[in-house]
């Protein structure tokens, strides 16, 4: 056998079956009541258990073994559980030697309530990711109200966004009807409610009134208080008033008060309902100047073209150049880039559509530009990018609710300038280019796992390319590469072709409409959102004719149409994702910019 001397550095490999070996053998144990030495005390019945494995898998019970060392005596170890019933225990007992859990509407409240007794935020996880899959018309309020007093923040968000489109759905359920004043007054309070008319939300308020008037009827005027008065037609007023004395004297009173409204009163009382998702580029280089940029727009691709007008919104405290943009809760997150002065920022803030502002976030655990950031479950991912010293491939993760940041798995290698995007609850990290080579490789990474895998590898080598992410697809526009050439020095870059991946198909096809624009080099994408059935690649996009700043493709159709031309104010190098905006905030901005006259 061959001398190692003491310089030689050792080889480390692993067994990547060895935790399900544990596992398989540790089941068996139980199986076999082997090696059990506590008892677990549940609902007055005994449970034989190994407290090595309970400690290990909740922190709860790890303490309470710690503050409580066992006896001299050498009598068996008790754990008494309060609040876990047996046959919720003996569930989660399964999913501790096994790592699988079955859950159930029947089942899935005392399951979050024993996860989060127990301190178990994995089991609890998976519980908010089956609540989200269970919400409907008919539950949703229910399921809010449950994840708000769980601390189920993504669930909460999740059903809210839910409540607010389906608004006319929810409020034709026994749910609704059974709402207590005070929730009754949050919803309707709501400024998104998506209803197009004020009339669906008085319908509502008279169907759940209906349910026991007698009761309710010493409510009703703070009930009626949320309603939007202002928005429904006089005629239609006075036929709702028409049977119930009540509601006629609350609509004589807004009658009264609200022919007294004129100038600036009648336009603050105005507040349409509903949302839009707009397109938002925050950041990036102005074009005379070349400086980096604080600015922040936004437009409703919805509107007719002769409505998409660009509404100027709060600028951000820093300049940014290369920084990474991303919603996530209903937040826009900007996070990095370099400064006026070129410095790489570790620092990060956060704007809240409904004021109109920005806040300071915790700075990321590196500085770092030119790096990919997805949002998946309501938490931010950063990926990659560059920094003073060099390429980067760390990863970290930011929780918008605990305010920190945390380290993940690193990336398997260097992507300068490639692209990322979020599909069916994994991270895609694709193309890029490192030491002077292009890559065509794509991998997933999946949070629970921590693992990243290799996957089909894109059709077309490319670095400096968007990618966008809705349902089961996951898309690629743009980007450069190297026309091939026979003397290397006259090689020149040519703007790639878009491309798809479908989850089940598992492989990369071409787009059948390539016009997203020319193939040249003169065409540079800054990003790609999903609203609606579309998705809006942003950038200079020569389309041949003219350049283009955003251009729409059309999932169902497959082809691209034109929604804006370029301007010289339009900010270049910038970064775009889609945000909701209540309608009413919207009207009040457009207002104060000029953008439109109202005849008072």
């Amino acid at each position: 056998m061959p001398h190692c001397g003491p310089s030689e550095a050792a080889s480390k490999v692993s067994d990547p079956q060895h935790s399900q070996k544990l596992l398989r053998v540790l089941r068996v144990f139980r199986q076999e009541q082997s090696f059990q030495d506590a008892v677990l005390v549940v609902d007055g019945q005994e449970l034989p258990v190994q407290k090595n494995i309970l400690a290990a898998a909740s922190p709860y019970i790890r303490t309470k073994l710690t503050y409580n060392p066992p006896k001299a005596d050498g009598s068996p170890y008790r754990i008494e559980l309060q609040g876990v019933s047996m046959a919720i225990m003996k569930h989660i007992l399964d999913f501790i030697f096994s790592g699988e859990i079955s859950l159930s509407e029947d089942t899935i409240q005392d399951m979050v309530q024993a996860s989060d007794l127990l301190l178990m935020t994995d089991l609890k996880l998976l519980c908010c990711q089956f609540l989200e899959s269970l919400i409907t018309a008919e539950n949703c309020l229910g399921i809010r109200l449950f994840s708000h007093h769980y601390c189920l923040n993504h669930v909460h968000h999740v059903a809210t966004d839910f409540l607010q489109t389906h608004f006319r759905d929810v409020s034709q359920t026994e749910e609704f009807r059974e709402l207590p004043p005070d929730r009754l007054c949050e919803v309707l309070s709501m400024e998104k409610l998506n209803v197009g008319n004020e009339k669906h939300i008085l319908e509502a308020v008279v169907r759940w009134w209906a349910q026991d008037p007698e009761e309710r009827r010493v409510h009703l005027r703070e009930v009626m208080s949320s309603v939007w008065l202002q928005g429904l037609d006089a005629s239609y007023l006075r036929e709702q008033a028409m049977g119930e004395p009540l509601m006629r004297e609350l609509v004589r009173d807004f009658c009264q008060t609200s022919a007294q409204l004129q100038g600036a009163d009648l336009l603050s009382a105005f507040k349409p309902r509903g949302y839009s998702e707009c397109i938002v580029v925050v950041g990036g280089e102005e074009r005379t100047s070349r400086r980096a940029s604080a600015a922040m727009r936004c437009m409703c691709p919805l509107y007719d073209a002769n409505r998409q007008v660009w509404i100027h919104l709060q600028p951000m405290s820093v300049a940014r150049l290369g920084h990474g943009a991303v919603v996530a809760e209903g937040f826009l997150f900007v996070l990095g880039g370099v400064d006026e002065s070129k410095r790489v920022l570790d620092s990060g803030e956060r704007y809240d559509p409904d004021s109109n502002s920005w806040s300071a976030i915790p700075t990321m655990l590196q500085a770092r530009q030119n790096f990919g950031v997805v949002e998946l479950d309501g938490l931010i991912y950063v990926l990659g990018g560059e920094n003073q010293d060099g390429e980067l491939l760390t990863v970290e993760m930011f929780d918008p609710h605990s305010n920190s940041w945390k380290t993940q798995t690193s990336m398997t290698m260097i992507r300068k300038v490639g692209c990322y995007a979020a599909m069916n609850k994994k991270i895609y990290a694709m193309g890029g280019g490192s030491y002077g080579k292009l890559f065509d490789s794509v991998e997933s990474f999946d949070p629970r796992t921590q693992q990243w895998t290799g996957l089909c590898p894109l059709k077309e080598r490319r670095f400096g390319s968007v990618a966008c992410g809705v349902g089961q697809e996951l898309y690629v526009f743009g980007g450069v590469r190297s026309k091939e050439n026979e003397n290397p020095a006259e090689r020149q870059m040519l703007t790639c072709k878009s491309e798809f991946y479908h989850d089940e198909i598992r492989r990369w096809m071409l787009l059948d409409d390539q016009s997203l624009c020319i193939p040249t080099s003169s065409s540079f994408v800054y990003g790609a959102v999903a609203i609606g059935g579309s998705v809006y690649v942003v950038g200079d996009l020569d389309t041949g004719t003219s350049f283009d700043y955003v251009r729409e493709f059309r999932r169902s159709s497959g082809t691209w149409h034109r929604t804006r031309p370029m301007l010289p104010t339009d900010l270049s190098k910038t970064t775009c994702v889609a945000l909701r905006f209540a309608n009413c905030r919207l009207f009040r901005l457009q207002l104060s910019q000029g953008m439109f006259r109202i005849r008072v």
